[in-house]
Formats: C-alpha cells, structure tokens, sequence
C-alpha cells in the first residue's frame, strides 16, 4: 500500500517526535522548523495534509496559512498549535481544521486522518473585494476602513482582557479581508508575541452570526439589489462583515462593483447622492472656522480650525480637513509675521472704530481764539478722568475729575493754555480714563 505524505511545520521538537510515533506508520514525514522553507515545497509536491504551528520567530503561522491559501494550494491544511484557536479561525481560511495540542494520542490520529482524506481539488484564491474608481470605490473603501477599525479596536479590547482566542479569530479575520495592510501584520505580531497567550485561560470565547440574522441581512440585499439601491447593499455588506461573514461581505462588496460598472451613471448618482447628504459636524466646524479666522480673531479661529479638523481625521472624514488644516496653519503663520491679513484690517478698523466712540475730537484743523474745539468723550464707569492738551512748550489741562460719573459727554475749549495765552503749534489732546490713555493730534491753523 503506498502511503500518504504529511508535512509538519513546527519548531517544538518533542511534539513532532510525538507525531511521528503516531502518524508514522501511515504517512511519509517530511518536517520542517520554519514556514518560509516549507511554502515553495508544499505548493509543488501537494501533500495529501500539512499540519502547522502558529507560533514561529520569523513568518507567523497565521500568515503562512493566508498565503498558502492565496496561492491556490491544494493540500489539506490543519492547524495544531498551543495558541487558544476555535473553529471558527479553519471557517475564515477555509482550511481543514484546527485545535490544541492537549488532544490525546488517538484523537489525533483520528483528526488527522479525517483531514487528509480529503480529496484534493484545484481551489480558487480567495475573492477579495475589488476597488473601482469614483464614488462608488470611494464609498467601499470608506465602507472598509471603518470596518477595519472597529475590528481592530474590538481585538485590542479582547486583547486586554487576555480572552487570546477571540483575538486570534479577529486577527485572522482582518488578514483575510486586509491582506497587504501593514497595520494587521503589526497586530498579528502583537498577539503571537504576547507572553500569556499560550496560557489556558476560563473566559476565552468564540463568535459566530447566527443564520437567521445572515439570511434575514441577505434577504435584504436581494431587495436592495432589484431596487438599484446601491446604499442600502453598501449597508448590508458592512453589517456582514461587522458580523465577521467573509464570504457574503466580500460577496456583496463584488456585486456592488460588478453593477457600478454595468450602470456607471447611475451607480455614481446613487452614491453620490447619499454621501452629499452627511457632513459630519467636525468637518462643518472645521470649515467655518477657517472661514472666520480670515475676519476675525485669527488665532483662536484657526486653532478651533486644527483641532476641529483633526478630530473629523481621527473619524475617518476628511473632504475639508485635508485642506482646512494646513490653511489654518497658515493663517497663524502670516499673523506671526505680521503680514497684512483681512483679519488683522478689520481688527484695526474695529479698534480705531471703538476708540472714537470713547474719544472723538474736532475740528482736526484747529484755529484757536477764532473757534472752539469740541470733545466727546464716554466714561464706562465711576472714577478719575484727564483730559489734556501738550504741544512742544505748552500745556493745557481741560478736565482733571478724580471722581468723574459713568456717561457721554462733550465739553468744549477755545485753545487757551495754562499760562492764558492762546496754544500755537500743533498739539496732542489725551484723555486716561478707567486706566485706558486715549489720544489724538490736532493741527492749529491760522
């Protein structure tokens, strides 16, 4: 009888002695201590099963698995590792299965067994989500970015509370649906290289949909489908793959690709229409603000801008803090520099505005003995007024009240100064008020 072939794939010495003794007299063994030797082999040879670990230094075992996978590779797969795997981690690769090694000798020559008689078959790589481009690859990568980070959140929770195995099924998930991105690899690393998760721990979990939700959300999608209402399928897909069901969310995500393309226009307007509709309140904070900083107070409106503006990227919407951002920065950069701003205008011509309501002097030409200079003057509340006159050499004082009322009032002086005789040249009028100094010039003329 000719005997089978099995590749093991696993550092742990002791464990492959052991499966040797159990599975030696059935299968040729070839074995191997690292994921990258044995990837090339087991694509060519087709071993009628591969069993691996999970644990490795160098290549993780979960992502030996995935590329096996998207290599169309033909043998069995099953997975004995001392990580808390479920079942649900063979469901997400479709691999044969996987479990611990605290089985006993016989339970797993039974597993074993089971697993390589499959009959082998060529097999497809796994049906990723295509991203086309416009609105509608715009609306499925913004679909799958906030899939990907409530997942990733809900693993490093799981994390935390060291429940590894459902950790372990999240990590496998977003390598299945995000196989290039480099933030699931750093995950993946995170969780292999914990120092509890080999540790048997009371809480650990698994997660699975029920059918009747997966049927009902499909059911769903069906009505969406022949409605051409392509926010409603975009819905229903994100919910399926919130629910961690790969091969309906990605199933749907395609679908959605495939009629944008048979339907460009109307694909476009669909999801045009509905995404016009929302703008979250940061963005619209974010764009107002910019707006006003070029009006009014500069700085406190840009920071508002920047702080606005970064909250909407940590959500994930970015249609004007993109630009808004560095506009801000911008506009606190000129007004640093004191470079001529809109903002900087209208703040000089309120303050100039402001000052003549608290002091306004006429006429500006001035000709004393002959006409009298008019003053009008506002006093906000109770305590001293001065208002003065000072030329080069001469000097006049008009008012000197230590205890002035609050109020408008207008007082006039016929240019004498404080020696009686008429002032001569041009002159400064001030007044000091509430610990405010207001002044003006006046030109005398003959």
């Amino acid at each position: 009888m000719v005997k089978e072939t099995a590749y093991i794939v696993d550092r742990d010495e002791k464990f492959v002695e052991r499966l040797k003794n159990i599975i030696g007299n059935d299968y040729i063994i070839s074995t191997f201590s690292e994921p990258g030797d044995a990837v090339d082999l087991i694509l060519k040879k087709k071993p009628d099963i591969v069993i691996t670990e999970l644990l490795f230094p160098s290549l993780d075992g979960i992502n030996f698995v995935a590329s096996l996978k998207e290599r169309c590779a033909e043998s069995p797969i099953v997975v004995v590792t001392k990580l808390p795997v479920t079942g649900k981690f063979a469901s997400i690769f479709e691999i044969s299965d996987c479990w611990g090694k605290n089985l006993s000798d016989d339970e797993l020559y039974e597993r074993i067994k089971k697993a390589s008689g499959w009959k082998r078959k060529k097999v497809s790589p796994p049906a990723l989500p295509i991203i086309t481009e416009g609105a509608i690859g715009t609306a499925v990568k913004n679909l799958l970015d906030e899939v990907y980070e409530e997942k990733k959140n809900l693993c490093l929770r799981y994390m935390g509370e060291k429940n590894y195995a459902r950790a372990i099924e999240i990590a496998a998930f977003l390598r299945r649906v995000f196989p290039t991105d480099l933030r699931t690899q750093g995950l993946i690393r995170e969780i292999i290289l914990s120092p509890d998760v080999s540790a048997t721990a009371d809480n650990q979990t698994t997660f699975s949909m029920p059918a009747e939700e997966i049927n009902a959300i499909l059911r769903e999608n069906r009505d969406a489908h022949s409605k051409n209402d392509l926010p409603k399928m975009l819905d229903c897909a994100k919910k399926l793959l919130l629910g961690e069901d790969v091969k309906n969310g990605v199933r749907i995500l395609r679908e959605i690709v495939v009629f944008s393309e048979e339907n460009p226009f109307l694909a476009e307007q669909v999801v045009i229409k509905k995404e016009g509709a929302k703008l979250p309140l940061s963005e619209i904070i974010c764009g107002v603000s910019l707006f006003l900083s070029f009006f009014l107070f500069p700085y406190e409106f840009a920071g508002i801008a920047i702080v606005s503006g970064i909250w909407s990227l940590a959500k994930k919407s970015k249609k004007v803090a993109r630009f808004a951002i560095p506009m801000a920065v911008a506009v606190i950069g000129l007004n640093l520099a004191h470079f001529p701003m809109l903002s900087g205008m209208i703040e000089k011509w309120y303050a100039q505005r402001q000052a003549e309501r608290a002091f306004n002097v006429s006429p500006k030409f001035f000709r004393p003995g002959s006409e009298m200079l008019l003053v009008r003057y506002r006093v906000k509340k109770y305590g001293p007024v001065k208002i003065t006159v000072s030329s080069g050499r001469q000097h006049a004082t008009i008012i000197d009240n230590p205890s002035h009322e609050a109020g408008t009032f207008t007082v006039q002086w016929n240019g004498k100064a404080d020696d009686g005789s008429f002032i001569k040249n041009n002159f400064y009028i001030k007044m000091i008020a509430a610990g405010r100094e207001y002044r003006g010039k006046i030109y005398v003329g003959k």
